[in-house]
């Protein structure tokens, strides 16, 4: 249950502390005084997407912290909490900032955890039912899930048998795809590696091919500089004014001089070495001229070439070697698929015997269902009819046949259900789709008898957000018994307008809106049993009036006597 939340900057609110008791919590204030700010904060600390407006006007950031008492042999919780290294003692404390400029922080019991997290220990501690739940409720393709909540005892032992055959189906289906699949798509698979290896092997590919293209394509694309810049060291080395005839000259005078000192031998063959040098480099170069030649076909033919390979490297690698290795892989795939007939017959076999029990699976949680639906069925229509539907009624219509040959394509971990709801709220009108029959006060009161049905001791909060639109009177009343019924089991937070719920309330709580130095803000006061008079008195319609005063107080006996006989 919660114990305490903590609201610091949220919406109206700028500081807020609110302690809850177990059993029937009620917040009631006047229309725009903020009664939704507590469920927005609740929201918010479950892991609904933040964003600035949040924020309270003016400051930087928004911080809810909730306190709960929680089942410490709750295992799905406990699972939960483990994975981020926090141990259940029995009471975790959430806390959740938004800053303006979008900083996002969770923490459990002070840990630091992800959104997602959040998310999940919100579902197994939180359940928030209010007026936008009515979409979940008439949208078809959660009907299933949601009557599966009410007797999941019943289904669980066959889902989970469900679940390891069809994690059994998909590893025998990925054992046919590596065998290139059944009949005709392994064909295809045996067509496209053939193709890809001869692709591959007509290329004729070599691991320094692209390099080598590259540079080939880069001279002959500049082949006009590289021979005016070589001709220039042409002239330099052997031209009018050339390198060779100044070494030749050197040499010269070096030999004159070693008419004379002998110890310029080593000069001299240094000279010579330069001069044997410069002859080399000017072959080398004139050799070097003499073939460059531009061949507007042969670039050509030599951008086709790189290009071809860029081509292949774009389907089966970054560079030449990676082609050659994929080429291998593939003659080993093409391999596998042509010598694998035996093992695909397994296999076939297999997976065709893995369906059947599959099948059987879902024929059975179907049987369970509908045995199951026809009890709830009935106990739902006792529920409207205490709510004042007396001529309510209520069918559940499977939309498919459970066919052999296309449970793969139907199937999931819930089965291969299709359900509907139908609804009639008249006499003598046929059950229609809720989503096209039902108004805003019956799909109230539907939601609360659904509820009622689903509620056990699971020690969630339930949130009931003004889930009282459209009814009033006698009905509220009757609400007001139901909820009260529920909250003798888990702990319920109820927001709403009526004076026949809140009267049942176990604590009540009054949201008021006031201006402050030029601020709007909003409070929350829990209400002593005097104060409790005065409000219910309030939501009758005058709290200063002493019949009305009186009115509510035989409301509050009405309600104190129905909560002692349950």
């Amino acid at each position: 249950m919660l114990e305490t939340i903590k609201i610091t900057n949220l919406a109206l609110i700028d500081k807020c502390i609110v302690n809850f008791t177990e059993g029937f919590n009620v917040l009631t204030g006047e229309t725009g005084a903020g009664k939704s700010i507590i469920v927005d904060a609740l929201l918010f600390l479950s892991g609904l997407r933040a964003d600035k407006t949040l924020i309270k006007s003016g400051e930087e950031f928004a911080r809810v912290e909730g306190v709960f008492s929680v089942d410490i042999n709750n295992n799905d919780l406990n699972e939960i909490l483990s994975a981020v290294n926090v141990e259940n003692e029995g009471t975790l404390i959430i806390s959740r900032y938004f800053s303006i400029n979008g900083k996002n922080e969770c923490r459990i019991n002070g840990e630091l955890v992800t959104l997602n997290i959040i998310r999940k220990i919100s579902n197994q501690i939180i359940d928030i039912f209010g007026q936008n739940d009515s979409m979940i409720l008439i949208d078809s393709e959660n009907h299933l899930k949601i009557i599966d909540s009410i007797f999941q005892d019943k289904l669980y032992d066959l889902k989970q048998k469900l679940k390891t055959k069809l994690l059994e189906l998909n590893d025998v289906n990925i054992q046919i795809n590596n065998l290139g699949g059944l009949d005709k798509n392994r064909e295809d698979n045996i067509q496209l590696l053939k193709f890809q290896i001869d692709e591959i092997s007509n290329a004729n590919l070599k691991t320094d091919e692209e390099e080598q293209l590259k540079n080939k394509i880069k001279i002959m694309e500049n082949s006009e500089k590289i021979y005016t810049a070589l001709e220039q060291v042409v002239n330099a080395l052997d031209g009018d004014f050339s390198l060779v005839d100044i070494v030749k000259s050197a040499i010269n005078s070096l030999n004159i001089a070693l008419q004379y000192d002998e110890t310029l031998n080593s000069d001299k063959d240094r000279l010579y070495s330069i001069k044997y040098d410069i002859e080399d480099i000017l072959s080398n170069i004139n050799s070097h001229k003499s073939d460059i030649n531009y061949s507007e076909a042969e670039l050509d033919s030599l951008n086709d070439r790189l290009s071809d390979i860029k081509d292949l490297e774009r389907k089966y690698g970054n560079t030449i070697e990676d082609i050659l290795l994929k080429k291998q892989e593939l003659d080993k795939r093409l391999d596998l698929l042509l010598n694998s007939e035996e093992e695909l017959q397994r296999l076939t076999l297999s997976k065709k015997h893995i369906l059947k029990e599959i099948y059987e699976i879902c024929v059975e949680l179907r049987n369970i269902r509908k045995s199951e639906i026809s009890k709830f069925r009935t106990k739902l229509i006792e529920e409207l009819k205490k709510l004042g539907m007396k001529n309510a009624n209520f069918e559940v219509s499977f939309l498919n046949e459970l066919k052999l040959e296309n449970i793969e394509n139907s199937v999931n971990y819930d089965g291969a259900d299709k359900i509907e709801f139908l609804f009639s709220a008249n006499l003598g009108i046929e059950p229609r789709p809720l989503s096209k029959i039902i108004s805003g006060g019956e799909m109230s009161r539907f939601m609360l008898a659904f509820k009622s049905l689903q509620n056990t001791q699971n020690y969630k909060t339930y949130i009931f957000d003004e889930i009282d639109t459209g009814i009033g009177g006698e009905i509220g009343n009757v609400v007001g018994q139901k909820i009260c019924d529920i909250s003798k089991i888990n702990q319920v937070i109820c927001i709403t307008h009526l004076a026949q719920i809140a009267s049942y309330g176990d604590s009540n709580y009054q949201i008021q809106k006031f201006e402050e130095n030029n601020k709007t803000i909003t409070t929350v006061h829990n209400l002593n049993s005097d104060e409790k008079i005065i409000e219910i008195a309030r939501m009758l319609g005058n709290s200063s009036n002493e019949i009305t005063i009186n009115h509510a107080k035989d409301i509050i006996a009405n309600s104190l006597q129905y909560k002692k006989q349950i």
